[in-house]
């Protein structure tokens, strides 16, 4: 019996330490990146920070030409645009931003959701003088190019969408391991996910899990995890649901005019390939040309970068020119 109660004793001291104490000092916030510490891993040149009204947008801005606008999705943030980037800024003008909650730009007021984020773009294009201009859309950041169009046609030239929700994302099935995961974050540590989580759940967005790149969930891991970054994230949400996702944006979608790219990863969980149908549908007064990738996820810019950042580059030549 004496032997029983020593093997308890002990073995419930080493599920505290290997278990209780980690999550207590995650709830801490002691395992979280320091804002100062992921801005100079991340934001090396030629990103700068520009100051539209209360907010702090990270920018990069590179190249010349006619102007390509680039609008991330949500939980990731310009770092996404990378490779294409590279490839469209020997012949374009390309401007990329983080859009609060994400990424390094800060915004000391309550999220309004992408409603809040359209009137910052708005703002920014208007200081930032920017007359005409191709939108480059991700998933959210793809909605919010739509919302964008609709209400300025005459700055909009052509739009190229990955993976578009134009109402609210059906609801992406996950693992019991994963759900766990989820219920120890919103219960227990609702300000941090451990590297393990973010690599685990990439790979369930990419179609072939071999094609992430470590530097991606680094990235990924370190702007998600800045201090305060959750509650953010949680306000944004939850404003979206309270306005965009009660109509969705398939009003505004029917009122764009401008030529339409869009591409679609036909293994993508979250935004299934019926929606893309759907779309095309729904841009009643748009010419719209779909490009499906078999075996690729929710990220074709980060999974497959070079066949779906060529089949962009000649999307943009035929419809804006390009600087010589």
């Amino acid at each position: 019996m004496t032997k029983i109660v020593k093997w308890t004793g002990s073995a419930l001291l080493l599920l505290l330490v290997l278990f209780v104490a980690p999550l207590a000092l995650m709830r801490a916030g002691l395992f979280n990146p320091s804002y100062d510490d992921v801005k100079a891993r991340w934001a090396d040149a030629p990103s700068k920070f520009v100051k539209v009204g209360d907010v702090t947008l990270h920018v990069r801005d590179e190249g010349q030409g006619p102007v390509v606008l680039m609008l991330h999705s949500s939980m990731s943030n310009l770092r996404i645009w990378d490779a294409w980037a590279d490839r469209l800024k020997t012949h374009y003008r390309v401007i990329r931003l983080d859009w609060p909650p994400y990424g390094l730009s800060t915004d000391p007021n309550p999220s309004t959701g992408l409603a809040g984020v359209m009137k910052l773009i708005e703002a920014f294009v208007e200081q930032e003088h920017l007359d005409k201009f191709a939108i480059v859309g991700s998933s959210s950041g793809a909605t919010l190019s739509v919302l964008y169009t609709a209400a300025h046609p005459e700055k909009v030239t052509a739009l190229a969408l990955s993976t578009l929700p134009l109402e609210a994302p059906p609801t992406t099935h996950v693992s019991a391991i994963e759900t766990g995961t989820i219920w120890l974050h919103e219960n227990v540590v609702p300000n941090y996910y451990p590297k393990f989580y973010y690599r685990w759940m990439l790979s369930s967005l990419y179609g072939v899990p071999a094609r992430l790149k470590p530097e991606t969930v680094d990235w990924y891991y370190d702007t998600n995890n800045l201090p305060g970054g959750f509650d953010r994230v949680r306000a944004y949400y939850q404003a979206n649901k309270k306005s965009l996702w009660k109509k969705g944006a398939g009003t505004e979608a029917a009122q764009v005019k401008v030529p339409i790219l869009l591409q679609w990863g036909d293994r993508d969980i979250v935004l299934p390939t019926y929606l893309a149908d759907k779309a095309v549908k729904q841009f009643a007064n748009a010419k719209v040309t779909m490009i499906h990738y078999p075996d690729v996820g929710h990220y074709p810019m980060l999974e497959l970068p070079d066949e779906t950042g060529r089949d962009l580059d000649r999307f943009l030549g035929q419809v804006t020119p390009r600087q010589p």
